[in-house]
């Protein structure tokens, strides 16, 4: 479970400008990443019955958006939506029908003369914030490739231990009893 979500300053910038464009209706949409390395945004149309202070997900489109992102490798980190009149802070419906436990949900605010964004887990109605970082996370890399001698010594380490368990179990069981010749 992510306790921070890293965007880059320009993934930043695309969310509050498709807020802004979106306003006075709300935007919506989807943040895929590895990790909690956001790599892609992707924007879906809001079909809720009064787009001005709600937002519904198109099913359809949802469904899309997750398939391209697994397409490119990609977990579905997060779901992002505008308060074009409001503060970053869920509200009561937000809470309510927050569906996706594993995703962070992006909020982004506009009520004030510079726009917020904020991150928040939901789940089962408990809301926690989660951080979001602006750049690239020091010192992970969620690309990591092992080459052919790391990814072997990883095994030969595995089978070795493996082999030294079973020799420990073995000199640590009792002496076989004596069994009487007749």
């Amino acid at each position: 479970m992510n306790t921070k979500l890293w965007l880059t300053p320009a993934q930043a910038q695309a969310l509050v400008a498709a807020a802004q464009r979106a306003a006075p209706r709300e935007a919506c949409g989807v943040i895929g990443g590895k990790g909690s390395v956001v790599q892609r945004v992707l924007a879906l149309d809001n079909v809720a019955a009064n787009p001005q202070t709600h937002y519904v997900l198109d099913g359809a489109d949802f469904v899309r958006a997750w398939a391209a992102l697994e397409k490119e490798g990609l977990d579905l980190l997060g779901i992002y939506h505008s308060h074009p009149k409001g503060e970053a802070l869920p509200s009561s419906k937000d809470i309510q029908d927050a569906a996706y436990p594993d995703a962070v949900y992006v909020i982004i605010g506009l009520a004030g003369a510079k726009a917020q964004l904020a991150g928040w887990r939901i789940v089962y109605g408990q809301v926690t914030a989660v951080e979001l970082c602006m750049g690239t996370p020091t010192g992970i890399d969620e690309n990591v490739t092992l080459s052919r001698a790391q990814r072997f010594a990883i095994i030969l380490s595995a089978v070795l231990a493996l082999l030294f368990l079973l020799l420990l179990a073995l000199s640590l069981l009792p002496p076989a009893p004596v069994i009487p010749v007749r």
